[in-house]
């Protein structure tokens, strides 16, 4: 038997390091019993509904240049197709719609977790767009209401994302990915060898507290 790990990250779906960042967690999987708290934190919802330029959320071109090098770079080490970024997408539907299909299930949220990222940084889609978004879901073979009750009146999902943003503040992040291995808090994209000996460190102690 795996032994269990379950970790908690900050994400969200139009971070290209979390991207990079959950494809390779997930590939913890091979050595654990793995069980993630996916804890979606809008990190721009001042972007407008309709997106805007990679630039306009304050680089510069230099440094989208630089910061485009660098993901291309772990994309290609982790053999994950990359597009150039042409648009930032509003996330509020798609992180909502993440969020409800949890309840689905295992195997439901995780086609979902996995099309959302792939659609928008390898194939160039829009997930900030209702009717890309529908279209997913039945890509998925997800129940053809989930985004009406994903986008509709829904307290109990708003509840959750105050509990992910009160779970921010309390571990003192502001920036995604960040990974909760128990007390031990990662910021940032993190190399696998980095999440192997974190969860190592998480079971070990585990397993040896009385």
């Amino acid at each position: 038997m795996k032994p269990p790990l379950r970790v908690s990250v900050f994400l969200d779906y139009a971070c290209p390091f979390c991207y990079i960042g959950s494809a390779r967690l997930l590939r913890l999987e091979d050595r654990y019993d793995l069980r993630v708290n996916w804890a979606y934190i809008e990190l721009h919802p001042e972007t407008p509904p309709a997106g805007q330029a990679p630039g306009e959320p304050g680089y510069a071109p230099e440094q989208l240049s630089v910061i485009d090098e660098s993901l291309a770079a772990l994309a290609a080490a982790d053999a994950l197709p990359l597009v150039t970024r042409s648009r930032v997408p509003n996330t509020r539907l798609a992180l909502r719609l993440a969020e409800a299909a949890k309840e689905q299930g295992r195997e439901p949220f995780y086609r979902l977790h996995r099309t959302l990222f792939h659609a928008h940084f390898a194939d160039g889609r829009d997930i900030g767009d209702a009717h890309v978004l529908r279209a997913i879901v039945a890509a998925c073979d997800l129940p053809d209401d989930l985004p009406d009750r994903a986008w509709g009146v829904n307290p109990a999902l708003d509840a959750r994302f105050a509990r992910y943003r009160a779970f921010a503040a309390a571990a003192g992040t502001r920036s995604v990915p960040t990974y909760v291995f128990g007390p031990q808090i990662l910021i940032g994209v993190q190399s696998l060898e980095t999440l192997y000996d974190a969860a190592q460190t998480l079971t070990t102690s585990a397993a040896t507290d009385p």
